[in-house]
């Protein structure tokens, strides 16, 4: 059984609490886990951090809080991400566990199991409007297991990003003023959430014993010749 978290984050942190996994108000300074977000921009582009999920129980209350932390000290390149867009390359989305060795590009072409990522085309993030979905998947320890990235594309928009003006012509559904100010350095619409899992009931191994249908009555077994331990004897219904 899976359990799911997810919340929209435009500018401040918003964060939003998941059922399913129990922690005490004891248990909130001890228990928690990080995860750092980075992004390339095309094939050859550098890795950029994007900035941290945090998922760790709340101050009151039980279950987990899911919140995402940009990276405030990092500016989108906005000439690479038009030049993306126009080449018809890919955004890569690359995930690490808090505390890793920040990914180069080396390692995640080698395959680095410490690294996940997800990729799409460039201009479905365009074509989004930067709005995005951030899924991690995580193991019962906490491990990271993968992550899914989607853009949210409105059904409306342009089937293609050639009538889109680029980053560098600052449209307004993405660099909108916010009480007079421009948005920010990094003006991704982010909805981030996480997939856990837990035990589902045993199933017995040994079907129980039943009536057979009105009219009908079972056929004594023969001991010797059935095998099949699984089934037991079945005495013939009176």
């Amino acid at each position: 059984m899976k359990t799911r978290s997810s919340f929209f984050f435009n500018a401040a942190p918003l964060v939003l609490f998941i059922g399913g996994v129990i922690a005490t108000n004891e248990q909130s300074s001890d228990i928690g886990k990080s995860y750092r977000l980075y992004h390339t921009l095309g094939h050859g582009s550098g890795i950029s951090p994007r900035g941290r999920i945090s998922i760790a129980p709340p101050e009151h209350g039980e279950g987990l809080v899911a919140t995402f932390y940009p990276e405030d000290s990092e500016e989108l390149d906005i000439t690479g991400f038009d030049g993306m867009v126009r080449n018809n390359a890919l955004y890569t989305l690359i995930v690490a566990e808090d505390g890793d060795q920040a990914p180069s590009t080396r390692n995640i072409q080698l395959g680095n199991s410490r690294f996940v990522s997800a990729s799409v085309p460039g201009c479905s993030v365009r074509r989004a409007n930067l709005r995005e979905e951030i899924t991690l998947s995580i193991g019962p320890t906490g491990k990271l297991m993968g992550v899914s990235y989607r853009p949210l594309i409105s059904p409306l928009t342009s089937k293609t990003c050639d009538k889109l003006k680029p980053l560098s012509e600052k449209p307004e559904n993405i660099f909108g003023r916010i009480d007079g100010k421009d948005a920010e350095s990094m003006p991704f619409k982010t909805t981030v959430a996480f997939e856990s899992h837990k035990p589902m009931m045993a199933i017995p191994t040994v079907l129980p014993q039943s009536r057979p249908p009105p009219g009908l009555k079972w056929f004594k077994r023969n001991s010797k010749s059935d095998s099949n331990p699984a089934v037991g004897d079945v005495g013939e219904e009176q």
